[in-house]
């Protein structure tokens, strides 16, 4: 075994879930990003956090909102994947760019993605900081799940590309 940096070990933790994080600005239109580090954290009550980039947009959105919504994508999502994982929403409408559809949540004021395999619907229920990054904590107030789709994972990252995703 060899001893390397935290940034190569960090790295060899491949593959990596996808999610979309979702959330809207105070004219509730949304915004949102890919993460890779979340997980489930409680079955009761149930409890989802998400990992957020300190300095990003969706952090700011969801600080505002105090909820959000997860949603895992499948391969027919992967070119939103992408837009969402390298551009900035609060340069662009991630949305109208990827012309992904939405669907209206039956308890948050975030949409769903209508063509994700999973989506959750997350009110906040706690928020720390941990250095560059800042866990939000979402009870789950409804979840949604399409049994005919496969959810997208990050098998790892290249020179050539950013990601290399595969259907699980």
């Amino acid at each position: 075994m060899d001893k390397v940096s935290y940034k190569v070990a960090f790295s060899a933790f491949k593959p990596e879930q996808v999610i979309f994080v979702i959330s809207v600005d105070s004219r509730k239109m949304p915004s949102g990003m890919i993460a890779g580090w979340s997980m489930k954290c409680s079955f009761e009550p149930p409890l989802y956090a998400v990992a957020l980039w300190e300095k990003g947009y969706t952090h700011k959105l969801i600080d505002q909102s105090k909820e959000f919504v997860v949603a895992v994508p499948n391969k027919d999502l992967e070119k939103a994947v992408r837009v969402f994982g390298t551009r900035h929403g609060n340069k662009i409408d991630k949305f109208e760019e990827t012309k992904l559809k939405t669907k209206k949540a039956k308890f948050v004021s975030v949409p769903l993605i209508l063509e994700a395999t999973i989506n959750m619907e997350c009110k906040v229920v706690d928020r720390y900081i941990t250095g560059d990054h800042i866990i939000y904590i979402g009870e789950v107030l409804a979840s949604y799940l399409d049994k005919k789709k496969k959810i997208l994972v990050n098998m790892r990252s290249s020179k050539k590309d950013r990601w290399i995703f595969r259907e699980i």
